[in-house]
């Protein structure tokens, strides 16, 4: 009965957040984390301890502990999957969209509220982050939240009312150190009404506001690690703002859309000239308040100005900070300014078309112009990291820039080896002989496209060949298999990479658990006399039925060897003489021919080293 009453007194409030809630959990699996987003999943590995967790977020992030803690205890309770992770931002939100409804209603009426909700629903960059694991969705809800209990704090300073505001003003900056921003604005805010209250009730006031900080204080303690990490930060990778950077941001905050930011700009233009058009007298700290125009802007514009200055001085004498998902703690002002200037229409028809109009034109951008929901966006790591798993057969490393990235993709395969290197010093390697030349795949993403220099690519088409070309969206990976291991290096061992049709373990020994034949690409060789000389065992310790492995070596076909393989552990060496007529391409064949399984145990063979020797 009491859900029945609510919906009929919060109708309209009931459908945007139907609304709401279908544009954040619609298609919100649909692509692959991206970079920040694999960084989140680490950090908030529900395999961690709470010490390691603690000291893997401050290693690696900027920001406090509190979104990693939610996200951590999200993983543990219902799944350590994507779906999870994105599902509590979208949960989040949601309630962003509603405390935008409490915000609008508080500082001037249930209109405004509803509005202001109506466009958060549909806002861009809200709608974005309300599907990635990261902690920006969390920062806009307890920045709404932190003025909303301030402006309910400023119109009945209670000690419940200090409380509130004290642990929202607190929660804001655990979700992201840019809230000192909006602290320092609401502490300005609190001057002003402070000032303005009458004599007899200043004191009162007071005590109430430093009670709020103490409160506040008590909230932001445990941010103290992070914050003497994030002030050991010496360089950052934001470039120096330009006299633009500011403007390009409030675009971003509306998803590049010109019609949707002139939209923006033309309804807050006619906000400002109805609070300019007033003339009505105001002096007391009651009046203020009732004055919904006047009030609005004294919660709105020092909100406003503090939140962008404050980071652009820090930016052009210090470190560049200007990151515009860091600023997303703004984007209400810009919405409620826009829903006021609405709401300030005097024709009802026009201030509906003028909703209307943005409505229409925010969904056509999201579904029409930008795809959002279709059209691939994010970095395909989990796109590129699939396939390479399906492709990667002989368990060659991965090297990649990203080597902190990568391994989450192969959580179910701990002996997949990645190297973190670049592509050019990976070459560079090879060079000098400080890497050996084994068959590698190489990824990159995020902004990183192919670019190697002349020498490097030709170093890589004398020595290796392409064997596989993966692209996706931003993101890319290259196989490459050593070219002429059996003519260029006779005497050193063959790469074992260079066989299909076998699983390698953990330290890159060729495996072989069925009956199988495995070939090798084929290598150029020079007329002469040789030995094959390969190192292997038989699994298990114990011979199954007195007979262990038994194995045939080909060499284009011909039988070179035949023999059943010892069960020695560290592997017995044989060697196998043979001859080459002519120069020619060769390929070695094993055949591994007596499998089985008996009493729990499996016949396998495990191959260490072949090599090639001239005699």
């Amino acid at each position: 009965m009491k859900v029945g009453v609510w919906y009929k007194k919060h109708y309209w409030l009931t459908i945007i957040l139907l609304m709401a809630a279908a544009l954040r959990f619609y298609h919100i699996d649909y692509q692959s984390l991206w970079l920040d987003e694999v960084l989140s999943m680490n950090d908030a590995n529900p395999n961690l301890t709470f010490k390691q967790f603690y000291d893997s977020v401050l290693f690696w992030e900027s920001f406090p502990h509190l979104y990693f803690l939610l996200l951590k205890y999200s993983l543990v309770i219902f799944g350590d999957t994507t779906f999870v992770a994105r599902m509590l931002s979208a949960v989040i939100g949601i309630f962003g969209v509603y405390a935008m409804y409490l915000l609008g209603k508080e500082i001037y009426n249930k209109r405004v509220g509803l509005m202001a909700a109506a466009l958060t629903t549909l806002n861009f960059y809200q709608l974005l982050f309300s599907q990635e694991a990261r902690s920006y969705g969390l920062f806009f809800l307890f920045t709404v939240l932190a003025f909303y209990r301030l402006s309910a704090f400023i119109k009945k300073p209670t000690y419940k009312n200090a409380i509130f505001y004290g642990i929202f003003a607190g929660l804001t900056i655990n979700s992201h150190f840019f809230g000192f921003t909006a602290l320092f604005a609401q502490y300005l805010i609190l001057l002003f009404f402070l000032i303005k209250t009458p004599g007899q009730q200043r004191k009162l006031f007071f005590i109430s506001c430093f009670f709020s900080g103490m409160v506040t204080l008590l909230f932001v303690w445990p941010t103290y690690d992070a914050i003497m990490q994030l002030g050991k930060i010496t360089s950052f990778w934001v470039p120096e703002p330009t006299w633009d950077t500011v403007f390009i941001i409030i675009k971003d905050f509306f998803g590049n859309s010109n019609w949707i930011l002139l939209m923006i700009t033309v309804f807050a233009f006619y906000y400002l000239l109805s609070l300019f058009k007033n003339k009505q007298p105001v002096q007391t700290h009651s009046e203020i308040i009732d004055t919904k125009l006047l009030y609005s802007a004294i919660i709105l514009f020092p909100w406003l100005l503090i939140s962008i200055a404050i980071p652009l001085v820090k930016s052009y004498l210090d470190i560049s900070i200007m990151v515009a998902r860091y600023f997303i703690n703004i984007v209400p002002v810009f919405i409620l300014m826009a829903a006021i200037g609405i709401d300030s229409i005097q024709n009802k028809a026009f201030r509906q078309i003028a909703l209307g109009a943005f409505i229409v034109t925010s969904l056509a951008d999201i579904f029409l112009v930008k795809e959002y929901y279709t059209a691939i966006s994010k970095t395909q790591l989990r796109e590129l990291t699939n396939e390479i798993r399906t492709k990667n057969t002989n368990n060659a490393k991965i090297v990649t820039h990203y080597s902190w990235v990568f391994p989450y993709f192969f959580r179910d395969n701990p002996n997949q080896k990645i190297e973190g290197s670049t592509f050019e010093e990976y070459i560079t390697g090879l060079k000098n002989n400080s890497t050996s030349h084994k068959a590698f795949w190489y990824a990159d993403a995020n902004a990183r496209p192919y670019a190697l220099s002349a020498t490097d690519k030709a170093y890589l088409e004398k020595y290796f060949v392409k064997k596989e070309q993966l692209e996706y969206y931003d993101s890319w990976a290259h196989y490459y298999v050593p070219k002429s291991k059996g003519l260029s290096n006779i005497g050193a061992d063959l790469d074992l990479g260079m066989f299909s049709h076998v699983s390698f373990d953990g330290q890159g020994n060729l495996m072989m658990f069925s009956n199988s034949n495995a070939r090798s690409t084929l290598f150029p060789i020079r007329k002469g006399k040789y030995e094959l000389v390969l190192n292997g065992n038989s699994q298990p310790a114990h011979p199954i039925n007195n007979e262990n492995a038994h194995l045939k070596v080909r060499l284009n076909g011909k039988i070179i060897g035949d023999f059943f393989m010892s069960e020695i552990p560290s592997g017995k060496t044989h060697t196998f003489p043979f001859t080459i007529e002519n120069d020619q391409q060769a390929r070695i064949q094993l055949i591994f021919d007596n499998d089985i399984a008996m009493d729990g145990q499996d016949r396998n063979v495990v191959i260490y080293s072949i090599k090639i020797k001239k005699k």
